[in-house]
Parts: structure tokens; sequence; C-alpha cells
């Protein structure tokens, strides 16, 4: 066996789920596959009781937990992790051998045959398993010291070789924007609704693009005058029409003659269910970014609101799945499609109204 193999390394590749308990019932150690289900780093779970955070349909299962002789297997239980996530696992729990005094918990998800039922891969509110949670707490500090240490080395370095603590620093810091990104995806922070005239923030946005291109760029507008107030985050809203402007401005830069425009318009039939509830929310104001680029390939255009994956040769793939996340925290929706001539594609965002425009 290889003399560097640690427990610790075993721990990290196994694919099942593992918690060790101690004699008080608490969490005494996790795996990573542990702490990528929890959605926290186990420096943060460590003491803290196995059944607050892990329940079952079976109550003969949530006694195990708490009972320091249990030696149980259960094939396709129905586990709850923090009283909110469900699925089907194979379970198991024992005490150890060598120390009957601690047990061990594993157990496997279970596919459910429904790629879009609930689970812990495919739950809304773990839009990317909250793993970037803990690659955030767990990665950023070892980036921190590797940058550290590269611009100690640059000091001593000869002329010719600082291109390679350079690349060491771009890399360094590449990688951590990357993880700032994916914990925005995993963000479940309220939006800060209120009801806000969309023109307005359509022209800032607008403006600040045009500006940004020192006159080069002219991006232009079908405004409905009529179209009544919405309900959104208003500096979220910003962040979403800045993104997708982005996109059009280089789709476009391609092109002998860019043309991308802003449309809205009013649909009486857009509902959708509202996030975290059953209850409809109409959502009839459309916001359309339209382009003449060439478009998205129609071999990605099912997934291109999918984290990591884009046409961009230096692109991360984020920028859509986060522009997704933050129009649902608002009740809104997005989709991207070809227009009827084919010759311009476009992302139409649909959103809800003031309620005030609601009870009139």
């Amino acid at each position: 066996m290889n003399e560097g193999l640690s427990a610790a390394h075993i721990l990290a590749g196994l694919p099942h789920i593992l918690v060790a308990i101690d004699e008080s019932h608490c969490i005494a150690k996790l795996n990573p596959a542990a702490e990528a289900c929890l959605g926290t780093s186990e420096k943060h779970l460590l003491g803290e009781p196995v059944s607050d955070h892990f329940g079952f349909d079976d109550e003969r299962i949530n006694r195990a937990l708490c009972d320091p002789s249990a030696n149980l297997t259960a094939n396709r239980a129905t586990i709850s992790v923090k009283e909110r996530l469900h699925n089907i696992a194979d379970f198991n729990i024992h005490p150890l051998t060598a120390d009957p005094r601690w047990r061990i918990m594993t157990f496997s998800i279970q596919p459910t045959g429904d790629p879009l039922s609930d689970g812990f891969a495919n739950d809304t509110d773990q839009f990317s398993v909250r793993a970037p949670d803990i690659l955030g707490h767990e990665i950023k500090n070892p980036l921190a010291a590797i940058k550290g240490a590269a611009q100690l080395l640059d000091r001593t370095l000869d002329r010719d070789q600082k291109p390679f603590t350079a690349m060491i620093k771009s890399e360094v810091e590449r990688i951590a924007s990357l993880l700032d990104r994916m914990q925005s995806l995993s963000a479940n922070q309220p939006a800060k609704i209120q009801s806000v005239n969309i023109h307005s923030l359509i022209d800032r946005a607008r403006h600040a693009m045009e500006a940004a291109s020192d006159g080069k760029l002219a991006i232009s507008v079908d405004y409905d005058p009529s179209l009544p107030d919405v309900m959104v985050d208003p500096e979220t809203m910003m962040q979403v029409l800045t993104n997708l402007l982005s996109n059009a401005v280089e789709a476009t830069s391609g092109t002998n003659e860019p043309q991308i425009k802003i449309i809205t318009r009013y649909s009486i039939g857009a509902s959708f269910s509202s996030r975290g509830s059953t209850e409809s929310v109409r959502s009839p104001v459309e916001i359309i970014v339209r382009d003449n680029g060439p478009g998205v390939p129609s071999n990605i255009e099912n997934d291109i609101f999918s984290p990591f994956v884009t046409t961009k040769t230096e692109g991360q793939g984020l920028g859509l799945p986060l522009v997704k996340k933050l129009i649902a925290d608002m009740n809104g929706r997005i989709r991207y499609e070809r227009d009827q001539s084919n010759q311009h594609t476009q992302f139409i965002t649909f959103l809800p109204i003031s309620r005030q425009e609601r009870l009139e």
C-alpha cells in the first residue's frame, strides 16, 4: 500500500455519506460527501446532535440515532436533511468494534428514476448542491497563502522568471473569482422587492453600456408606455440587465452591423408558480433583449442556463445560471429563443407587476 495514503484520503474518496457519532449522539467526524450534503463544513457541525440534521420517516431509524447499541440497516428509507430536503437512501448505523462508544452512520442516495424529482442535486434551493459554500470556506484561505507566497518569491526572482509568479497570481485570482460566482449561485438571500418603473432601470443599464463603449454602441428601444410598475429588487434587476446586455454586446462583436434592441410589452397570459410555493403568480411584463449575433449553437440551446455551459473560450459558464437564479428570486422567469424571422436571438424575462396595479 502507498505509505502516503492516509485515513483522510480514504474518507475523501468515499462516494457514500459517512458520519461518526460520539457517545453523546453528536457529530464527531464527517467525510466530504457528508459536508456537501449538509452544505456546511465539518468545523461548523462538530458537536451538534446528529438528529438536528438528519431525520427519517421511519421512527425506528430516528430512535437508532440516539441508541448507542443500535446496529441497523434500512434499504430505501426516506431521509430528510435539515427538515427540508427529502430523498431515498440506503442507510446503515453500527457501533465501532474497536470502541463501542462510537458509531458510524452511512447512507447513499438512491436514484428515483425521475430526473426532475426532488433530491439533493435537484432541489431548487440547492442550485449547486451547496458545495460552493464549502469551497469558499475551505479553498480561499489556501489560495490566499499561495498568492502571498508567489508575491514573496517574486521579489527574489530574475526578470525572466517573474512571468511564472505572475501566472500563479493570475490563476489564483481567477479561481477565487470563480468561487465567488459559484457562491452567488448557491446563496439564498431574500430579494428586496419593491415597486419599480422598469423603464428607468433599463435606461440606466443601457446608458451605462453605451458610455462604456465610448460612443461606438447604440442600443435601440421599443417601450410600451402603458406598462405598469413591476415588483423587483432594483439592484438585482440592474445586475440582470447588465449581464444580458453584456452578452448581447459580445455576441454582436463580430457582425458588420451590430444591432441590439430592448423591447417591453405586456403579456396577458404569462403566469408561473412562485418560488417555494404552489401559488401561481402572474408575470405579464416582458423584457426582451434582442441582438443579431450568431446565437447559441443548437446543441447547447437547452442547457445555456446550466452552470459551466458556455460558448466563450475564456468564459466560466456561470453568468446565465446566475441571471436565472436572480430572476427566480424575484418570482420571474427567463427563456432564450430565436425570433420568428430567425435573424435574431433574444432573451425574454417575465416579471410580476406591482401589487397596487393588481388591485386596480
